[in-house]
Order: structure tokens, then C-alpha cells, then sequence
């Protein structure tokens, strides 16, 4: 197989951004929020966990908690308590609480809008910057999650495993204004279609731009 140039491989991705939209329409991030803050606890709370049960706990977690400070100043263990239905919440607890203490401290109270005063905080990596970047702030953001890795590999478009590589591939490749909703339709359509173990190849609509040999077949 001819090797693909990085100009045909951005038509392609454009062309499988273009189908995706059609299938996935309702494609966005799974996770209910309505402020950076509430965001930011979310994604804390959503790491190695179902994004639906974290939706479960987080309505009456985010009407006690309205502030930083709020989450702050709350005892540990009252607070583990609001989340103990989420794996590691221990951990995820004095995650919170310890960003949240940041925000007072260093950041007004405010969840910042850059990439490198969100990585001082405690519990956010890269992916969780750039999913707040995306989703509380509207910035143009790749997020490499499970889908976004796991589909990004199986169409060609990075041979990479490491998150911050994979970013760097797809940066390249993915229209700007594209960046975001790229992600949400990797998820989606990882989700739904090109799941891990047994994707439904025959019925995924970009089965013909995709090169990945491990395609099934139809039964």
C-alpha cells in the first residue's frame, strides 16, 4: 500500500470529520455542566470512571457547592461522602479540594483560561486542560481520551501511543476549527460503532476511508 502523504491525509480527515457530523449530530461532551468550575470537578471526578454515573452524582454535588471556596472549606470526609459512588474517590476528593484551595490562592476563585496555569493544578493533566480549554471556553482543543486514541490509530492518522505525541499528530491533521468537535465525534462514533472489542465495521459510514486491517466482517 502506497504510503499516504500528509496532504491526502488531510482531505481524508476532512472527509471523515464531513460523515461524522452526519451520523453523530447530537456528538458533544457526555458530561453535564454549566460553569468552568463545575467542569473542572467533573473531569476530576470522570477520570477512569462512567461520564453517566458521574452525571448521577454531580447535580446535587454542584447545588451544595456553588464556589472554590465552597469545595475548599468542606470537611474531607463530608465531602467523600457526595462521591463515595465514584471509583478512587478518596483520591478524587483531595484532588477537588486541593485545586479548588489553588483557585482561592493563586487564581481569584476563577478556573483559568490557559493551558499552563490549568496544569499547575492538582488532579489536571493535559487532557483535562484541554477538555476545559475546549468545552468551558469555546478554545480550539484537542482532547486524547480512550475513543480519541484508540480511532485515531485505527484510521492512520498517528502511530503514536503517548497522549501529548497523538495531540501532536492530530494537530497537524485536523482543521483548527475542527478540534473540538473532532474529539466528541471520535468518542461518539467510538461508543456506538468502532467499539474496542467487536466494531461494527460493515455498518460504520467512514469504513471506506478508514485503512485499519483488523476490520470485521459482516455476519
Amino acid at each position: 500500500m502506497a504510503r499516504e502523504s500528509h496532504g491526502a491525509k488531510q482531505v481524508r480527515v476532512r472527509k471523515i470529520v464531513a460523515l461524522l457530523k452526519r451520523t453523530h449530530p447530537d456528538a458533544k461532551l457526555a458530561l453535564d455542566f454549566s460553569d468552568p468550575l463545575q467542569l473542572l470537578v467533573a473531569l476530576i471526578l470522570a477520570a477512569q470512571a462512567r461520564d453517566d454515573l458521574v452525571n448521577v452524582v454531580t447535580p446535587e454535588l454542584f447545588s451544595q457547592y456553588r464556589t472554590a471556596a465552597a469545595y475548599a472549606n468542606e470537611k474531607e470526609s463530608v465531602l467523600q461522602k457526595q462521591v463515595s459512588r465514584i471509583n478512587f474517590y478518596r483520591q478524587k476528593t483531595r484532588s477537588i479540594q486541593q485545586a479548588c484551595a489553588m483557585l482561592v490562592k493563586d487564581f481569584g476563585s476563577q478556573v483559568p483560561d490557559n493551558i499552563d496555569d490549568l496544569l499547575r493544578l492538582p488532579g489536571v493533566g493535559r487532557k483535562t486542560a484541554n477538555a476545559i480549554l475546549a468545552n468551558a471556553f469555546g478554545q480550539p482543543a484537542i482532547v486524547v481520551d480512550t475513543h480519541t486514541w484508540r480511532l485515531s490509530q485505527r484510521l492512520g492518522l498517528t502511530n503514536q501511543d503517548a497522549p501529548d505525541k497523538i495531540e501532536a499528530d492530530l494537530v497537524i491533521l485536523v482543521p483548527r476549527k475542527e478540534w473540538t468537535k473532532f474529539c466528541h465525534l471520535l468518542q461518539f462514533h467510538g461508543r456506538r460503532v468502532c467499539r474496542a472489542r467487536n466494531p461494527d465495521c460493515p455498518n460504520c459510514s467512514i469504513n471506506k476511508l478508514c485503512p485499519w486491517p483488523g476490520k470485521t466482517k459482516a455476519k
